[in-house]
């Protein structure tokens, strides 16, 4: 898995929050927002300093990731869920890996994992 420069505007403003949060759909990265099958999104910070070298990117080092839920009809646990790692240059580009499939938590799901149930889906 490699790292991927790609734009992502609402890191600053949520970043900029310290907290965990959903997103809007209108806050997901452009490749995320065009698929259709993801129904929400939540965003963690990290407390990492930026990076100064594409050379040293690591998830040790990353600002902040995202853990995409993605609905499966049909399937007898129709909840999937990937995470997106996020590192932040100095110069302000930032860097995405993932889908990371080993999560602390079951990513094949009949049901929205406690901690996330107060969120509401953000598909539309």
């Amino acid at each position: 898995m490699e790292w991927r420069e790609i734009p992502l505007p609402a890191l600053n403003s949520v970043l900029s929050t310290g907290e965990a949060q959903p997103l809007a759909r209108d806050q997901w990265p452009r490749w995320a927002h065009e698929t259709p099958a993801f129904a929400a999104a939540w965003f963690t910070p990290l407390d990492a300093p930026l990076n100064t070298s594409t050379g040293s990117l690591a998830t040790s080092g990353a600002q902040a990731y995202v853990d995409i839920e993605r609905i499966e009809p049909g399937s007898t646990a129709p909840l999937r869920y990937y995470r997106y790692v996020y590192c932040q240059m100095t110069d302000g580009r930032t860097f995405q890996l993932g889908p990371l499939k080993k999560l602390e938590y079951e990513r094949h799901r009949e049901e929205r994992p406690s901690w996330l149930q107060s969120y509401k889906s953000t598909s539309t």
